[in-house]
């Protein structure tokens, strides 16, 4: 039975809260008077009032599953490694890696909280697990292992659990510009999506949002892709 968004029983468990999209969703949580927590694996130096921060790693629960409430309605979960280069320069440790960080460490923080959960997950995915780009073999494998996985965990957990996937295109966080060499890229990059435009931040956030929302009961395993329409248009020149 799905929960509704009161202020007094919702609570929301967002890891990988720290920044970017993560932190511009825990800030609309926060807004919509949820009982937020919020787990990274450091601290940031300033803690937004109206949440409880956790510091810890989540691929090993046991050391903070007992920080967690008996009930969690919306688990967000955000992290993975950007790991990029070509298939000539990638590195077996490089490819386990990203695989960790998105797939395994989801599978066992999911795992450890299945007698808490209720309500909805939702995963932060990239358009790159559907789209072949150059130099991005390592996220695209592990992001597409993390779409596979939530697909699955949706037959799983109906009627239960809802669980969804967000895939967007690049956005401008810290992590993202670093990846493409800054700001100075962006309007190169932004004339290769049909929209001319990729998303911010907190368009991202808002669709993970939504998703938890009263207003998305009826939706479940699927993966949305805020992209600006690269994964799937082809505009004439």
């Amino acid at each position: 039975m799905e929960l509704t968004n009161e202020s007094n029983q919702f609570n929301h468990l967002i890891v990988g809260a720290s920044r970017g999209i993560g932190r511009s969703l825990l800030d609309l949580s926060i807004d919509a008077g949820h009982n937020v927590f919020a787990l990274s694996r450091s601290r940031p130096d300033t803690i937004p009032s109206g949440c409880d921060w956790i510091e810890g790693d989540a691929g090993k629960p046991e050391l903070f599953l007992d920080k967690l409430p008996e009930s969690i309605h919306a688990l967000t979960f955000c992290p993975g490694k950007v790991i990029l280069g070509p298939i000539k320069r990638l590195k077996s440790e490089q490819m386990l890696d990203a695989y960790k960080t998105s797939v395994l460490d989801a599978f066992t923080l999911v795992q450890s909280l299945l007698p808490k959960l209720s309500g909805s997950i939702a995963f932060l995915s990239s358009v790159a697990a559907r789209t072949g780009l150059p130099s991005h073999c390592a996220i695209s494998a592990a992001k597409s292992g993390l779409e596979g996985f939530a697909i699955a965990l949706a037959a799983d957990l109906a009627p239960k659990v809802r669980v969804n996937v967000v895939a967007p295109t690049l956005t401008p966080t810290e992590m993202g510009l670093s990846m493409v060499g800054g700001d100075k890229m962006i309007p190169l990059i932004e004339g290769k999506h049909p929209l001319k435009k990729i998303p911010s931040v907190d368009e991202v956030a808002a669709m993970l949002n939504f998703l938890h929302s009263p207003a998305a009961v009826s939706i479940t395993g699927q993966v949305f892709k805020v992209d600006s329409g690269l994964s799937q248009l082809r505009l004439n020149s």
